[in-house]
């Protein structure tokens, strides 16, 4: 005789729940599911008003009494509503600065680390977002912060605009292969004996493969673009690049040399990269 899951009561022969109780137990769940998705969607109402937070807290205990939401689960669903807000903020690519500052007020009200916001790489969307503002209002950004030592030596001047760790450097490597084809007939000489004699006509053959150099740093300021692993380091100053490659992990840059070849830079974000160093370059250039 088994006993039933929900409320402990004999169920039946090899039976571990009441029909009545898994119907009672399924409603909870919706109810609570439903509150749930009310209160992530109370945060983000709330996050894209411009009232204060006060009466978001009275109507986020009311939807947990109503719903059987447990209090334990708040900071889960407050953290949900915040990241639905930056999906929605950053539709069109770019966070304003009322945006930012909504989001930021109510990480500090509601006490939400950045470790927790960033679980699913929200804060980061929001930091990236922010400094490409920035660079697009012709302001170099401040916000970068390292722990430890880059790998670099900055320039006089120089300011740290983003940096992405585990990069890949690739290059465009020419192997040359020489192919071709012998030609000729075999004379014979004796019995079980043959001399051939023939000709052999190739010619060099070149391919390009793109190679794996390295794996490090890619550091964007704004002079510099700098590469720095353990077994290849460079600097390429805006002055010498002619062009920039867009890709959806990276980008490839084409120096201004007769023999260049593109060098790509596969950081895990191409559309930062490219955004960011595009528009640095411009300001670079542009005259003061």
């Amino acid at each position: 005789m088994g006993n039933c899951k929900y409320c402990g009561k004999p169920a039946g022969f090899l039976r571990g729940k009441h029909a009545e109780c898994e119907e009672r137990h399924q409603r909870r769940e919706r109810v609570i599911q439903g509150g749930r998705l009310r209160i992530a969607a109370e945060v983000l109402r709330a996050l894209k008003g411009s009232e204060n937070f006060d009466s978001l807290e009275k109507t986020i205990v009311e939807i947990e009494q109503a719903s059987f939401v447990p209090a334990s689960e708040r900071k889960a669903l407050l953290t949900k509503g915040w990241e639905n807000s930056v999906e929605q903020f950053l539709e069109d690519g770019i966070l304003d600065t009322t945006e930012e500052n909504r989001l930021v007020e109510f990480q500090e009200r509601v006490a939400l680390s950045q470790s927790e916001l960033d679980r699913n790489g929200a804060f980061t969307k929001t930091a990236k977002a922010a400094v490409l503002r920035d660079v697009l209002n012709g302001v170099i950004p401040q916000r970068m912060s390292l722990d430890g030592n880059l790998p670099i030596n900055l320039q006089k001047g120089e300011q740290i605009v983003w940096a992405f760790p585990g990069s890949k450097y690739l290059e465009d490597k020419t192997r040359r292969q020489f192919v071709g084809s012998s030609q000729g007939v075999s004379v014979r000489v004796m019995k079980g004996v043959y001399y051939r004699v023939g000709a052999f006509k190739g010619q060099a053959v070149e391919h390009t493969e793109r190679v794996h150099i390295d794996t490090g740093w890619v550091v964007v300021t704004n002079k510099n673009v700098y590469f720095a692993g353990p077994r290849k380091s460079l600097r390429l100053p805006y002055a010498k690049i002619v062009s920039f490659e867009p890709f959806s992990d990276g980008i490839g840059v084409m120096r201004d040399t007769a023999t260049a070849k593109p060098q790509i830079f596969v950081t895990g974000d191409g559309w930062l990269t490219y955004n960011l160093v595009t528009n640095l370059s411009q300001m670079y250039r542009a005259p003061c």
